[in-house]
């Protein structure tokens, strides 16, 4: 135990480094000094985060003097801020999507696979090869799609059912929670109704059937609980694609978002922070998991019920 523990901070170790050398490797072009400046440079700010700041646009307006032509300008200029706690809000916002959108997810994927394990075969085929399609359509469909949905039924009904982008004064959550949710749920019930359909014609699912159990009572107490620790194998292709859906839905969403602010032109070291902060989390979920697995194939002997 201990061990499996001391190679998880190392790895969790190798990730932050990596993160912090993609950050400095802009610094390369100058020479290897420089590249060692940068890195210095960052990890000094992720030890003293009291000292990072980031860039914000502000405008302001002048007015020529009188009695000349009155006119207007604007004047553009980067403020300076105190990272901490002004980022927060942010962090937090971005970090209850990719959660509730992980969780929503899990929840609707399971949710369906145990509905549709029911079917005949002709038709899991059917769903399968629907599920392929959606599959193969890009996230901007999906957050198109649910945008025009809500702003049609608000011109039909007067009813607001969700923002269907964030403004200044409110952040949109429920639509972009929403759409976070559906690419990595169609990935997650394909897989499932495949490892099901592997399941069913395992020796231990047939054996439980020759017993009379019910094909209710297999498929959730046999078949799903097997399913999903395979599944949980899956959790790092199933968080790359809430991370990398999360970017393109805060900028379309218009949304105040960490992504925004790790994708922007903001200082390194305050980027590799709010990175790592990103990162940690489903880094702690994935390593639960593994160790979770593990267990429940050891409970299990060769793993299988």
């Amino acid at each position: 135990m201990r061990t499996t523990f001391m190679k998880e901070i190392g790895q969790f170790g190798l990730t932050c480094t990596s993160i912090i050398f993609i950050l400095a490797s802009p610094a390369l072009i100058l020479g290897p000094k420089s590249f060692a400046s940068a890195t210095l440079t960052i990890l000094r700010g992720i030890i003293q985060p009291d000292t990072l700041s980031y860039y914000v646009h502000s405008e302001t307006l002048s007015f020529s003097r009188m009695p000349e032509a009155r006119s207007v300008e604007f004047h553009q200029k980067l403020v300076a801020i105190e990272l901490f706690p002004s980022i927060l809000d942010s962090y937090f916002y971005s970090m209850s999507l990719l959660i509730g959108g992980f969780m929503m997810a899990i929840m609707l994927a399971s949710l369906a696979g145990l509905f549709i394990i029911r079917f005949p075969s002709y038709l899991k085929k059917v769903i399968l090869s629907a599920i392929d399609v959606l599959e193969s359509l890009p996230d901007v469909f999906f957050i198109f799609s649910i945008q025009l949905f809500v702003v049609w039924f608000y011109k039909q009904t007067g009813v607001e059912l969700a923002l269907a982008y964030s403004t200044i004064d409110n952040q949109a959550i429920i639509v972009p929670l929403l759409t976070l949710s559906i690419v990595p749920g169609i990935y997650l019930l394909k897989m499932q109704l495949l490892l099901m359909k592997e399941e069913e014609e395992k020796d231990y699912a047939l054996f439980a059937k020759s017993k009379g159990l019910s094909d209710a009572f297999i498929s959730f107490h046999h078949l799903f609980k097997n399913t999903v620790m395979e599944c949980l194998a899956h959790l790092p292709v199933i968080i790359l694609c809430l991370l990398t859906n999360l970017v393109v839905i805060e900028y379309l969403f218009h949304s105040n978002g960490i992504m925004r602010f790790i994708m922007g032109d903001q200082p390194a070291s305050s980027r590799a922070l709010m990175l790592i902060l990103s990162m940690t989390p489903f880094f702690i979920i994935i390593k639960g998991s593994s160790r979770y697995r593990q267990r429940f194939y050891q409970t299990k002997g060769e793993g299988k019920e």
